[in-house]
């Protein structure tokens, strides 16, 4: 299973506000990712990622035309139909690779990345950088025990003075 890691987030690598506000991103960042989650056609959250969209007015995981799996270690968390549990990052790529994916998107939060990285479970990353430097914030990666090398693959000039980066994750052997 080929996992992709994709995050917006500020030139200093917060993805959210401490309230998990994402008002520093720009629209152009939801396109770029519904567009991908279409084209592979799962993507992988946490539970407070979940939580937190599922309020939102303007953008909602329910309308992007995808596969949605949310890794939850309490399995009594009840998800909105179209959803599909799972307890840690292998069972989410378990049932992935059960409804007949090669590929899944994974999209966050900072603890679900953090957990996947420590699992060895990312292939690739995807970053889209907005002109922006906020001083708090929930980071990129929840603080946790891994190290990863990085071999850049591209990096693209968005609209909106966005700069897309994407890496190639080292596999150690």
């Amino acid at each position: 299973m080929r996992v992709s890691l994709y995050m917006a987030m500020s030139a200093n690598g917060i993805i959210a506000r401490e309230n998990y506000d994402e008002d520093f991103l720009s629209h152009r960042n939801w396109e770029v990712f519904c567009k991908l989650a279409e084209n592979i056609g799962c993507f992988i959250i946490g539970r407070k990622t979940y939580e937190v969209v599922k309020k939102w007015k303007d953008y909602n995981f329910d309308s992007v035309k995808a596969k949605k799996i949310v890794v939850s270690k309490n399995m009594n968390f009840e998800l909105d139909s179209g959803y599909t549990p799972a307890k840690s990052p292998k069972d989410a790529i378990s049932k992935a690779s059960a409804m007949g994916f090669k590929k899944v998107l994974l999209t966050g939060g900072s603890g679900i990345n953090s957990a996947f990285m420590k699992d060895g479970l990312v292939d690739e990353i995807l970053l889209n950088i907005e002109p922006v430097v906020l001083g708090k914030g929930i980071r990129l990666f929840a603080e946790d025990n891994f190290d990863s090398r990085l071999k850049l693959i591209n990096t693209r000039k968005l609209p909106k003075d966005i700069i897309q980066l994407h890496y190639k994750v080292k596999k150690s052997k």
